[in-house]
């Protein structure tokens, strides 16, 4: 690590330095991204100052790139994070983190810094990239949160039928949103729901998670609640658009109607939302520890493409 120097790119004009790092990129599908960092830097995806390598002389020997909305003041993910070794790797990050996250330091899931997302390929154990990336990651400092199936489904795997037991309406009233949304939190099995659950009211949280799925591009004309044929309310699916595709926002069913399968249905009626709109395709996600929403997903059709380690 001796001669390193750690720093932020100064300009655009330096994005091309990120890619001429001397280390061995990961094969095998570990830290792929849909697109390349040249492409997304030239889309405007990246900001210099959240851009950082360390370098060794002229020799780029590390790179992290951390991203974030155009309207936010802080990073709030860590994208790539490149090496040549895990002590390297690590010792960019911890520089990279104490120079991008102060007092003033905020994020839109609540976390305290840029949480670091490493794409995997659905077996990813044993693989010596997969492995360093983990290891580069705790060594700096940052702590494993929860893994995740990433997900997709196109028409050509085949669309499931309508739901005939129950009858949606679009869900336009926040005061019934938020109180289905208390009570869909009751037992929830996603990992940041009972990681804020622990030292936050539910009231907040349920506004939070609103608040969050309604910032989302696709806005929420799609949103729609879901009742039994006795006019109970049981609950709700926000389908949206995450910029990139068509993508479940929130889905849930309130903990007094559970045991029904009634996320079948919500998400049946999400995917038709989609595919009359002419969607090419569904992205989704879900923790890989909510073993009946994963079940759901793989009953109706949805492949899974990948995993994602989130570290905070």
């Amino acid at each position: 690590m001796s001669g390193l120097i750690f720093r932020a790119l100064a300009d655009e004009s330096e994005f091309p330095l990120f890619d001429t790092i001397n280390a061995p990129l990961p094969t095998n599908g570990v830290g792929v991204r849909s697109r390349t960092f040249k492409d997304l830097a030239a889309d405007g995806d990246y900001r210099p100052e959240w851009v950082w390598i360390a370098q060794r002389g002229d020799e780029v020997v590390a790179r992290a790139s951390f991203w974030g909305r155009p309207e936010f003041d802080h990073p709030m993910s860590l994208d790539y994070f490149d090496f040549d070794t895990v002590e390297n790797g690590a010792a960019l990050l911890k520089a990279a983190y104490a120079a991008l996250v102060g007092p003033g330091y905020t994020h839109p899931m609540g976390y305290e810094r840029p949480e670091y997302n490493l794409f995997l390929p659905p077996e990813w154990k044993g693989l010596p990239e997969a492995e360093a990336r983990i290891a580069a990651a705790e060594k700096a400092g940052l702590e494993f949160h929860v893994e995740r199936l990433n997900l997709r489904w196109e028409p050509e795997y085949g669309l499931p039928p309508r739901s005939t037991r129950l009858t949606f309406t679009e869900a336009a009233d926040d005061a019934l949103l938020l109180g289905l949304l208390e009570h869909i939190l009751e037992g929830s099995l996603d990992a940041w729901d009972r990681k804020e659950l622990l030292s936050r009211d539910v009231k907040d949280v349920a506004a939070e998670g609103l608040q969050q799925v309604a910032d989302m591009p696709g806005g929420r004309d799609r949103w729609r609640l879901a009742y039994d044929a006795d006019g109970e309310l049981v609950g709700m699916v926000m389908p949206t658009h995450n910029g990139s595709s068509a993508t479940i926002g929130y889905i849930g069913v309130d903990s007094r109607h559970r045991g029904h399968g009634y996320a079948y249905d919500l998400l049946a009626e999400a995917m038709h939302i989609f595919a009359d709109e002419g969607q090419p395709f569904i992205t989704d996600n879900t923790d890989v520890g909510n073993f009946p929403m994963a079940a759901i997903f793989d009953r109706i059709g949805y492949k899974v493409t990948g995993k994602r380690m989130i570290f905070t």
